[in-house]
């Protein structure tokens, strides 16, 4: 069984229902939907395709919002997009007009302000670079050191510079309003720069207590790593900013880094962006592309994200089943011992609780670990540890079940709520013995709160043979 999650991003080439069912059955566990694009009714669609699908195939997917944050974009162009050579002098501004000769609009109005004459500025995502020359009122006069062909609304990047704009855009919480009503199960926030930035948006979410993924891909954010953390239900590795804003050579330490401190602490840890790129065109990885997703994976990541290769790509359904193989191989083969949470002294009982279990099973040789579970958190708890044994969680919320999608090396299932540990004890053998969650006559860990149904209650380990 495949313990590290898939996180696949819709689109234009993922948008059907029978691509995501495809999308399902290859390996996907949660469905990113990107909010830098599509309307509000567009999203709306997607996510009650995804739900139909996840209901026919009884495979909890969730669903992970994406919001844009302050992502700095060009304007329009005249004919949609605009050349420029090396050695030309253009100029950037945030007038309302259309691109057009040597002119590139940008709707940021704090542009001016936030550089000086020298100040490298980054398009498209690095393809394109400018030196700024001088600056006068909503001008930035620029040299064009690498040029190239920009289109409408491609990124704009000023490495090095903090730029004076709210992490949370008026649009962000339109989105985030949008999001709580249809009820997405997790939220990624863009160009985190610091713990108060996760703070702001945890209190436009608190009406679902929706987790929250803060984005890393800001040298601030970098600086400020275990704070952000501590303030979020996870973290993404997002390499693609990131890898614009600093330089190429610091990524796989920064990487590194993040998985190792988020694992400590406990939380999300995602990898994500250009994992297989070229599968956007060609129907297999290159040799890299596998090494990078092995990799994520031995550095003890959560989950592995695809972006434009299930979003736009010409191979959505075969990267999502190439990524499944690639960890699931990478985690049966690897002598290496996965990252994990500290078996280290703790006051909170349900972190005890949670260490006993998976210290029970590797020492008993017990490979099921059923976790009955109100919120979720007890089967987060069991997979901080990263047992060997397979973590079942059964709970009565089916919120909790889509977002323990998300959660390493748990598989969940929505059942009746019950109200004693003896009916408790009964359902978990019934399932067991129904879906076949484990052997006849073999022995199980069952980890719970008493009383039941009462989130973030765990002080209950016991050992029964089903």
């Amino acid at each position: 069984m495949r313990k590290a999650k898939i996180i696949c991003t819709l689109g234009p080439a993922s948008d059907s229902k029978e691509v995501i069912e495809g999308l399902v059955q290859a390996g996907m566990n949660v469905a990113r939907l990107n909010f830098s694009h599509g309307t509000h009714e567009e999203h709306r669609q997607r996510i009650l395709r995804i739900r139909a699908v996840s209901k026919k195939l009884g495979v909890p997917v969730a669903i992970l919002q994406d919001v844009q944050g302050p992502k700095v974009r060009l304007g329009r162009f005249e004919g949609g997009q605009l050349m420029v050579k090396a050695g030309d002098t253009v100029t950037v501004t945030t007038r309302a007009v259309q691109g057009h000769g040597l002119i590139i609009p940008t709707p940021v109005r704090s542009l001016p302000r936030d550089v000086e004459k020298g100040h490298e500025v980054l398009l498209d995502d690095g393809r394109v670079r400018l030196r700024v020359l001088k600056v006068k009122g909503q001008d930035v006069s620029c040299r064009v050191e690498v040029g190239g062909l920009l289109k409408d609304h491609k990124g704009l990047n000023l490495p090095g510079t903090a730029m004076s704009v709210p992490t949370l855009t008026q649009k962000d919480k339109v989105d985030l309003a949008f999001g709580q009503e249809v009820g997405v199960d997790y939220v990624a926030l863009s160009f985190v720069r610091t713990a108060q930035d996760v703070r702001d948006a945890r209190a436009l979410v608190a009406r679902r207590k929706t987790p929250l993924i803060s984005k890393i891909e800001k040298p601030q954010a970098v600086e400020n790593l275990e704070a952000i953390a501590a303030e979020s239900d996870g973290v993404m590795v997002a390499r693609g900013d990131l890898g614009v804003e600093m330089p190429l050579e610091q990524l796989p330490a920064i990487q590194k880094r993040a998985v190792r401190e988020v694992n400590r602490m406990g939380g999300i840890v995602i990898v994500a962006t250009e994992m297989l790129e070229s599968m956007v065109n060609n129907a297999r990885p290159t040799r890299a592309e596998v090494s990078d997703v092995a990799n994520a994976i031995l550095d003890g990541a959560d989950a592995v994200m695809l972006s434009g290769e299930t979003a736009a790509g010409r191979y959505p359904v075969d990267a999502a089943a190439t990524m499944a193989r690639i960890v699931a191989e990478t985690e049966r083969t690897s002598a290496i011992p996965l990252p994990h949470a500290p078996f280290e002294r703790s006051e909170d009982v349900g972190t005890g609780i949670a260490a006993a279990a998976v210290a029970a099973s590797r020492q008993l040789g017990i490979v099921t670990i059923v976790a009955y579970t109100e919120s979720g958190h007890t089967a987060r708890l069991l997979s901080e540890f990263r047992p060997d044994a397979r973590i079942i969680a059964l709970t009565p919320n089916p919120d909790a079940v889509n977002r323990m999608a998300l959660y390493w090396g748990v598989t969940a299932r929505l059942v009746k709520r019950v109200t004693s540990t003896d009916a408790m004890l009964k359902q978990v053998r019934k399932l067991c013995h129904e879906q076949h969650l484990c052997e006849p006559g073999a022995s199980v860990i069952v980890v719970a709160g008493v009383p039941l149904n009462v989130p973030g209650n765990t002080n209950l380990m016991s050992i029964h043979r089903v």
